[in-house]
């Protein structure tokens, strides 16, 4: 039987390196939950495919993950890890950072809470000027063109 960190790496390995999106289905439940700034949104209607085809079309294709955390705790794994973009077809090279948090049932993902530094995301893409975060914590107000 495969771990559920197993399962959660296996899901990152698919999607986002070899580009397989047809085993988000088998993957998720149709009542997986997911919670975070942006699958918040989504409401109940969470659709995996919609999220990860956003963001490969955002990131210009598959990024490189690098992990600081992949853990197991029963049903959950929690991750901690860097995204490193480095063939945006419009933008230099950058990264951004974010967590994400999995409860595993039966081989299913049946919850998902992530969280990135859409900040330091937006910035790479060039639609949030550098250093975004500091000039607002000063006070300062951004000024949108």
């Amino acid at each position: 039987m495969t771990s559920n960190a197993e399962l959660v790496r296996f899901w990152f390995e698919e999607v986002w390196y070899r580009d397989n999106n047809g085993i988000l289905e088998e993957m998720f439940t149709k009542d997986t939950q997911a919670t975070g700034p942006v699958s918040s949104l989504m409401g109940q209607q969470f659709i995996a495919s919609d999220f990860v085809t956003t963001m490969k079309a955002l990131l210009g294709g598959a990024p490189e993950f690098t992990f600081g955390v992949f853990e197991e705790a029963g049903p959950w794994v929690i991750t901690c890890f860097d995204v490193h973009v480095t063939s945006h077809p419009h933008r230099p090279p950058f990264d951004f950072d974010g967590q994400m948090i999995f409860k595993v049932d039966n081989g299913q993902i049946t919850a998902i809470h992530s969280s990135l530094n859409y900040i330091k995301l937006f910035e790479g893409l060039g639609q949030m000027p550098p250093d975004t975060l500091p000039v607002c914590l000063s006070g300062a107000k951004l000024d949108w063109k």
